[in-house]
């Protein structure tokens, strides 16, 4: 440790004997992806996750979302595998989206949390229904976009993120930016490694065994001005991990399994624009790779693989001040192998239309529609509409509908010995109404929504007759999720001391109609909040989640549930140095202060009272 806490301190204060600094004031930047977002979202609720959030949840992705959206995170273990249930729906009903393209997986449908880092992403936002048919039809849920910023006029920005926790937890992130009037570069790499063997709490002696992890991220963007109307950009983006998946309840010490992943993202996008017409060409290039270990002792595994090419072409025209429609037009062929399943390849050809119109003074509203062209599989139309009117002052009406359609994913047809080919796509239909207040210092936004689907597709242990106790994938007749979503954000000043208040609160009822019975793993209740406090140089921060029960089965057996819990963070900040060239914080957290015994999914305690000590170099 002294080793360690010495090589921080040679590169934070070293470091200022080469680097020529540029003043590390923030440039006015304006990210298109994240406008366009707003832009297509008339009726839908979209937050943004602040830098002020973000820092106080670098730990992980993972806790990033558990602890700031009202979104059900299921995560084997702390650093296991780690997916989304957004308002009831299925994690592939969850898109993720990268710089406008979505990534979720050609394998199983959806985005691992815990592979991705979260100080590397410049801009991260969440939003909630179903109506981003532009980044495909079957985001049922939500969507969390990711977009990286590229900063033009002149600048040379470091900084160099690190910090040491419990369970030999070390974090290390190093982000550089530099740009003039026609360049924008941005490099940033990120290496996690822990032992992750907390002791589990209310056992005899038990501990987290076989749940180390380690991981490697870097990303590089580029911006070129070609001339005053267009912009030429490339960003890039690979994660390395490897990680053993933690044993269950009774027994911890049984378990050898070892899960490595590789993914590697390219995107070159051209930009075009003047008069009323911007023109906005992507090709993206996109690889998976897993290594599955069933006992890490050995040198055998069973592994898995996808490629995936895209070129989407994007049209808007300004029809007059207070209108546009936008075309959207994609190319994209999959590939995908396992070692037992002989390369498999779907293409599709997907068309968007979206049509925006800005009512004076009184809101604006979106209407969109989208047909896709499947090799496998005949797609029907999709639709999103969406409105959003403020005829009083501060307050705010949001209404929404869409239609979505979402195809079985690889794994779902082809898992050798799970998977179930005879499994059909999965629609739904749903609506959304909202009533909101925002003003300087408050905002407030309560939502009511039902989603309507049918032949939705879920995994459950006992699905097929003839393999009893397998989980496999099934088709249920029919679903119904409905329920109310409520934030509430605050900010109140008194003199130079500085207080917020952010509440996340989400009702959910999803069930299966033909039964009546619960949807698995959607808890009724979650609720999570936060409260901060800032003084100068000082700050703190308490976070706190509540997350009612879940049912771990079809039919519900009280037995087989997973009991509500409240778990809470408290964190300080303190900033040593603060300049026009350097600044320098260091903060301490301590994640479940009140040393809370508390399972996620069934058999697996997560982590007790532990602690974080991180510095924040800015130069």
């Amino acid at each position: 440790m002294t080793r360690y806490l010495l090589i921080i301190f040679i590169f934070l204060f070293g470091s200022k004997g080469f680097a020529q600094l540029d003043s590390i004031q923030q440039l006015k930047v304006v990210n298109l992806n994240t406008v366009k977002l707003h832009k297509h979202s008339k009726g839908y609720k979209v937050f943004a996750l602040s830098d002020s959030v973000i820092v106080k949840n670098t730990e992980s992705f993972t806790t990033l979302l558990r602890f700031n959206t009202p979104i059900y995170i299921k995560e084997y273990g702390a650093g296991g595998t780690s997916t989304a249930s957004f308002r009831g729906t299925s994690a592939p009903n969850t898109a993720v989206v990268w710089n406008g393209i979505n990534i979720n997986s050609i394998n199983n449908g959806q985005t691992g949390f815990n592979a991705l880092t979260v100080n590397l992403i410049d801009k991260i936002n969440v939003r909630s229904g179903g109506g981003s048919i532009e980044f495909g039809s079957g985001a049922i849920g939500g969507t969390i976009h990711l977009n990286d910023q590229l900063q033009f006029g002149k600048h040379i920005e470091n900084q160099f993120v690190s910090s040491v926790g419990s369970y030999n937890t070390y974090n290390n992130l190093y982000k550089f930016s530099f740009g003039n009037d026609a360049i924008a570069v941005k490099f940033g790499a990120s290496y996690n490694i822990s032992e992750n063997d907390y002791k589990w709490l209310g056992t005899d002696g038990l501990k987290n065994e076989n749940g180390a992890y380690d991981n490697l991220s870097f990303t590089l963007g580029f911006a070129y001005k070609l001339n005053k109307f267009s912009k030429l950009s490339l960003f890039s983006s690979k994660f390395a991990g490897n990680r053993e998946f933690s044993g269950t309840l009774p027994n911890p010490s049984a378990a050898k399994e070892k899960y490595k992943d590789y993914n590697f993202r390219n995107l070159i996008t051209y930009k075009y624009y003047k008069d009323e017409f911007t023109h906005v060409v992507k090709f993206a290039f996109l690889t998976q790779e897993y290594q599955y270990f069933a006992n890490k002792n050995f040198d055998s595994f069973n592994f898995g693989n996808s490629k995936r090419y895209l070129l989407k072409y994007d049209l808007n025209y300004k029809l007059s001040s207070n209108s546009s429609i936008e075309t959207f037009s994609e190319l994209e062929s999959v590939f995908g192998k396992t070692d037992e399943i002989e390369e498999k390849n779907r293409k599709q050809f997907s068309q968007s239309i979206i049509y925006t119109h800005q009512i004076q003074n009184i809101g604006s509203i979106n209407a969109k529609v989208r047909k896709d062209f499947n090799s496998n599989y005949k797609i029907p139309l999709v639709f999103a509409l969406g409105a959003e009117l403020a005829p009083l002052k501060n307050t705010f009406f949001r209404l929404n509908g869409s239609k979505n359609y979402r195809v079985p994913t690889y794994n779902d047809l082809y898992w050798p010995a799970l998977g179930n080919s005879n499994l059909i796509p999965e629609s739904s239909l749903q609506g959304e109404f909202g009533l909101g207040y925002k003003a300087n210092k408050i905002k407030l936004d309560v939502g009511v929504y039902y989603i309507n689907s049918k032949d939705k597709i879920v995994w459950t242990p006992g699905g097929d007759p003839e393999r009893p106790g397998v989980w496999t994938p099934i088709n249920v007749a029919e679903a119904t999720n409905k329920g109310v979503e409520f934030t509430a954000t605050l900010n109140k000043a008194i003199n130079r001391h500085i207080f917020n208040f952010n509440l996340n609160y989400s009702y959910t009822i999803a069930k299966d109609k033909s039964t009546n019975n619960y949807l698995t793993y959607v808890p009724k209740h979650l609720a999570n909040g936060s409260l901060g406090y800032s003084y100068k140089r000082f700050s703190a921060f308490y976070q706190h989640l509540f997350t009612g029960k879940i049912y771990t089965t079809t039919d519900n057996l009280d037995n087989y549930t997973v009991p509500y819990y409240n778990v809470g963070n408290v964190g300080v900040n303190y900033n040593i140095l603060k300049t026009n060239n350097n600044q320098l914080g260091i903060g301490i957290k301590v994640s479940n202060v009140f040393n809370k015994e508390y399972q996620v999914l069934p058999g697996r305690p997560m982590p007790n009272r532990n602690f974080n000590i991180n510095i924040n170099y800015k130069f």
